[in-house]
């Protein structure tokens, strides 16, 4: 049973005054009839409105406090629309008027969650709180503070220029060359523009590849050597495999048996695998060995120990180079001099790499290297 001195003011707090906005009720309201009609006119002004149902809810505890034989008060104070200082104060001169108005010893605050706790401390300058009663309506009780992030990383899409060059510019500039494509009655062209710009914006962005090149840029002179070796590394290997493709389609007669049947590719797989791989091969070890020269050639001109690694991916791709050409004569013709010839690079290759590595490594493994390359 609580002592007779006792007396607890149930508050509800409308930070941003959506009371006085919408049902054009002053603040503060005080008594539970004030409240009532107070909260009856917010809800019918907007059904919608979360504070209504906090408003009744403060009620609800009113009456439970009531008839467990707890005196207390029921109160709604307000804010402001914009928030911030001029709310905050207001809310705190509210609150201190009411609780002038009688001997209150502690507040129940009833809330919404979010944006109206913010003033919690502010109400405990005046008056412990004592207790603390959440509602949450349908959805989560942290849904104002979900719309308030959404809105803020909106506004960062759209007027940020970090972000508003792949949220706008991008789409932006696809929908220019698109509509000026149709314009011109070239619908299928500006549906491949669409596809090849979304695609190259997506390969870009997902594989880092702006912020890598940024970061070669910025390294100077060995910085330019990377990324030159790097795009022309690309472009050899992109050739290689075109030059692969044609000499698979240059035997027809497999080609062929597999169009009309698509069965016989368990038959004729093999062959077409080692004709693309023999085609293919050159071009793609060019490649690789290019951007390998274009990493050594940097880590030199940098002083870096990695110019090793280089060294050794370079020798590699000499050992298995034949092996490679190897393996495609085997797919193709399938002869025993040809698996003697693939067994033989094999294990002349695995003799190589042991050497080299049990050369290599002894004088490497206790030095330190760089993080950075």
């Amino acid at each position: 049973m609580p002592q007779a001195t006792e007396k607890y003011l149930v508050l509800c707090v409308d930070r941003d005054d959506d009371l006085g906005e919408k049902a054009k009720v002053s603040s503060p309201v005080v008594g539970r009839d004030a409240v009532m009609a107070a909260a009856t006119k917010l809800a019918l002004a907007d059904p919608e409105e979360a504070d209504a149902n906090a408003i009744f809810a403060a009620v609800r505890k009113f009456d439970e406090l009531t008839r467990t034989h707890n005196p207390c008060e029921v109160a709604i104070v307000c804010g402001d629309i914009n928030r911030g200082f001029e709310a905050d104060k207001r809310v705190g001169r509210q609150v201190a008027n009411v609780l002038q108005s009688g001997t209150f010893t502690g507040v129940v605050l009833v809330s919404d969650g979010g944006d109206d706790e913010q003033v919690i401390p502010i109400i405990q300058s005046l008056r412990p709180i004592v207790s603390v009663e959440r509602i949450a309506v349908k959805h989560s009780q942290t849904v104002e503070e979900t719309y308030e992030v959404l809105g803020r990383y909106l506004r960062m899409l759209v007027f940020d220029s970090h972000y508003s060059r792949y949220a706008l510019g991008v789409p932006g500039l696809i929908f220019v060359l698109a509509g000026l494509l149709v314009l011109a009655g070239k619908t299928f062209e500006a549906a491949l523009a669409t596809l090849l710009i979304l695609g190259g914006a997506f390969l870009v962005r997902g594989f880092n590849i702006d912020r890598t090149v940024s970061g070669l840029l910025q390294r100077g002179y060995t910085g330019y050597i990377r990324l030159f070796s790097m795009a022309a590394a690309a472009l050899v290997a992109i050739a290689g495999v075109f030059t692969g493709y044609g000499y698979m389609m240059a035997d027809t007669l497999a080609v062929n048996a597999v169009i009309n049947n698509p069965s016989q590719f368990l038959v004729y797989g093999a062959v077409l695998a080692g004709h693309f791989i023999e085609g293919a091969l050159d071009l793609v070890w060019g490649g690789a060995a290019i951007y390998a020269t274009g990493a050594l050639l940097s880590h030199v001109a940098r002083d870096s120990i990695r110019w090793r690694r280089d060294g050794f991916v370079l020798v590699m791709l000499g050992i298995l180079y034949f092996p490679f050409l190897t393996f495609s004569q085997f797919l193709v013709s399938g002869t025993a001099q040809a698996t003697f010839l693939l067994v033989s690079y094999v294990l002349l290759g695995l003799a190589a790499i042991f050497a080299l590595t049990s050369a290599i490594y002894p004088r490497v493994r206790t030095r330190a290297v760089p993080e950075n390359e």
